[in-house]
């Protein structure tokens, strides 16, 4: 059975994580303010607009997370 991509995907968004490259998704159920969640780290999103569609990163802690482990990381073995 084909799938009717013109249907069933017509208001499946992809967006990009700008923490880990992962896939969040956004349906056509989706509105804005809503909250979404990467696939991969599972980091949180709110739809600031859907048309454009924009993100906003609700934990920015997890930011800061991998900049101090990244520090760690470089002090430890410099």
């Amino acid at each position: 059975m084909a799938v009717d991509k013109e249907h069933d995907e017509e208001d499946v968004q992809v967006e990009e994580c700008s923490i880990c490259g992962g896939d969040i998704i956004v349906d056509g159920f989706c509105e804005e303010e809503d909250i979404v969640y990467c696939n991969d780290c599972e980091a949180e999103f709110m739809i600031r607009t859907l048309d454009p569609l924009r993100l906003k990163l609700l934990d920015d802690d997890i930011d800061a997370d991998l900049d101090e482990s990244d520090d760690r990381y470089d002090e430890e073995y410099d």
